[in-house]
């Protein structure tokens, strides 16, 4: 997912547009690291450099530098083209200012529209993993077909489903993916997860499940989105013997949140978990980071 976007000339910003804060890195320590190489490009050329968990992409034109930051797990491939379009609409109706010394007088601030509008282009992956029956096909039904209601009867769900979701997320959109959780389809997780922002962690809030969440799921989330961030749902815990939200998360040393996928009530519980995640306004892990016993 894009994060942010800084457009300099001369030293000077001429515009910028922050969606989601970067907190773990000095962001003007790193435009003026990535803005020097920006400088150095050709016209029209498209590089790249990652630092942690973010990737920054930056362009070159009419002496204007044009970074995005973006998460590093993200496909740089659809935030290229994005960077492309961008700037071509910012010549658009710009570049007759920035051949001048108008540009110094200019409000730059009216392009904020279009780049958010291309941020909202480039759904954000989100994934759902955990043990089959544990309700992540629930969950995804919860959030993207409230009409229908969740459903209350377990059907496998085969290697993985897909859903598109549009709500108070905005400008982003997310794409959802339920990974199938059967054993047998757990190390097929690489060939649909990759380029994925988000992961939630589904637990039935018992004991076995996060043994095998640990032991099973655990390895492919680490290898294959070391840098995407991550949180647990402590599922199922209207059931007899559930344990706590606390309880699942201490065990699985990721932050986990109650949940009840087949109630609709909890829609806008569910709905507001994933905002936080993606606006990172809760707490949550790196992939990387988490411990595998």
């Amino acid at each position: 997912m894009i994060r942010e976007i800084h457009v300099f000339k001369d030293g000077q910003t001429l515009f910028e547009d922050v969606i989601v804060p970067n907190r773990d890195l000095d962001t003007n320590a790193v435009m003026m690291l990535v803005s020097s190489s920006t400088k150095k490009l050709q016209e029209w050329k498209i590089d790249s450099m990652e630092i942690e968990r973010f990737r920054y992409v930056y362009m070159n034109s009419h002496d204007t530098q044009f970074i995005i930051t973006m998460d590093r797990q993200a496909s740089l491939m659809k935030v290229n083209e994005a960077m492309m379009n961008m700037v071509s609409k910012f010549m658009t109706v710009f570049e007759s200012v920035l051949e001048t010394d108008e540009w110094k007088s200019t409000d730059f601030s009216p392009f904020g529209v279009a780049f958010r509008h291309l941020v909202g282009r480039i759904p954000v992956k989100l994934c759902l993993a955990g043990h089959g029956g544990t309700g992540k096909t629930t969950l995804l039904e919860l959030a993207t077909l409230p009409s229908q209601g969740p459903p209350q009867e377990y059907v496998p769900t085969f290697f993985g489903d897909k859903a598109m979701l549009k709500a108070d997320f905005d400008p982003y959109v997310f794409s959802i993916f339920d990974l199938g959780g059967q054993d047998r389809f757990v190390q097929e997780w690489g060939k649909i997860i990759r380029a994925g922002s988000m992961v939630v962690i589904v637990s039935d809030s018992t004991k076995d499940n996060i043994a095998w969440t640990k032991r099973v799921a655990y390895p492919v989330l680490k290898t294959e989105l070391p840098y995407a961030r991550c949180i647990a749902v402590a599922n199922k815990q209207d059931l007899k013997g559930a344990m706590s939200p606390q309880e699942v998360g201490r065990k699985l040393g990721v932050p986990a949140y109650g949940m009840q996928a087949n109630q609709r009530d909890f829609r806008q519980r569910w709905l507001g978990l994933l905002k936080e995640l993606a606006f990172e306004t809760c707490d949550f892990k790196i992939a990387a980071e988490i411990e595998v016993d």
